[in-house]
């Protein structure tokens, strides 16, 4: 891949001056298997910015979009095969508190700016990777390579709260979907040993997703999960018009090897023909087509509280290895300094053996 001096940067066409030609938008964005959708970016995140993101994927051209309190891209890749491995690798990905969503656009006939407006959009040559990309919150050198954080780095590194975990954003999701805000209070209350079975996770990060394994969880998860695949081919489709931010509704959830089902979720936006969801009994979000949502709006599939609750680790980093569906047994030691529904949890010693050091990338 080709880098600029004192930075990395997509390849740059030049002039016969010498100098790098900036490369230009149109304004009209055509659907293609080699366009990647980026939603749920911070306002602040400038062209720029996702472009040196997106780095590794030699991105060509990106369309920013804003749309009342929405801000979200479209940015070319070049091939199917890049869209993927960006999908994969940024899909989730923590950027000034917020969570990236990426997918696939698809192919299509061209389409204009949501916006309504037709503008140049100019790709300035990246010249240095920003102090916030090195990972160190006391980083000495802009321009340094990119390198695991030693052991005695750790008190140097700052995580920003998860937005899906923030008490504002839990707050909003249980008045739309529970019509009850206890749930927030009673998760506090967890103290001692415990047992969590893990439904989301986010790499190289303290905070997690679990479901607090006892007896009545287990029976709210066989009740729930039975009543969900029982009304599943009963409820209809929602329209399009019909799917709006703060829609409680189901959507197919991807288990792993075990493939999907259908589980309660709650939209956290609408572009164009996608919605982005949370799935609320796991923590986990996913941009989903627009006609792949079924109604579920009565209040009787929501009388069961969230399955999962947000947890942080003790220590500040985790094992780059996924703990998705995996069982850790441990002790629950208090609230987390930020938010004190977001508890912190330590692992038993035979289960921080299994996990690994904690800073093996």
């Amino acid at each position: 891949m080709a880098s600029n001096s004192g930075g990395w940067g997509p390849p740059q066409p030049h002039k016969p001056n010498g100098k790098p030609e900036q490369l230009k938008y149109s304004g009209v964005v055509k659907k293609k298997d080699s366009e990647v959708y980026v939603g749920n970016v911070p306002p602040e995140m400038k062209e720029e910015d996702i472009l040196l993101l997106l780095r590794d994927f030699h991105p060509q051209r990106i369309k920013r979009c804003h749309s009342g309190l929405r801000s979200y891209a479209f940015v070319d890749l070049g091939s199917s095969e890049q869209v993927q491995a960006a999908i994969q690798r940024f899909s989730g990905h923590l950027v000034n508190g917020r969570r990236l969503f990426l997918s696939r656009t698809g192919a299509g006939s061209g389409r204009k700016d949501p916006a309504g407006t037709q503008r140049i959009v100019e790709m300035p040559a990246l010249e240095r990777v920003p102090r916030g990309e090195l990972g160190l919150s006391q980083a000495k050198a802009e321009n340094q390579t990119l390198q695991p954080a030693p052991p005695d780095a750790v008190r140097q590194i700052c995580y920003a709260v998860p937005m899906e975990m923030r008490g504002s954003f839990l707050t909003l999701m249980l008045k739309d979907c529970f019509k009850d805000l206890n749930w927030l209070v009673s998760i506090a209350k967890l103290h001692g040993e415990a047992g969590l079975l893990v439904t989301d996770a986010l790499p190289q990060t303290p905070y997690f997703w679990a479901i607090h394994l006892t007896e009545e969880s287990h029976s709210n998860m066989h009740k729930l999960f039975c009543q969900l695949a029982e009304e599943e081919s009963k409820q209809p489709y929602l329209t399009k018009q019909a799917v709006q931010r703060g829609t409680r509704c189901m959507a197919e959830c991807i288990l792993g090897d075990d493939g999907a089902a259908w589980n309660r979720c709650w939209v956290l936006e609408k572009v164009e023909d996608l919605a982005v969801v949370l799935f609320v009994d796991f923590g986990r979000s996913a941009t989903v087509p627009l006609n792949s949502l079924r109604k579920l709006d009565e209040d009787d599939f929501w009388d069961i509280k969230p399955l999962a609750q947000p947890f942080m680790f003790q220590k500040e980093m985790v094992s780059a290895r996924p703990m998705v569906r995996q069982i850790l047994q441990g002790k629950v030691v208090g609230p987390s300094r930020l938010e004190p529904h977001i508890l912190t949890f330590t692992l038993c010693a035979e289960e921080e053996e299994e996990v690994g050091d904690p800073w093996e990338l």
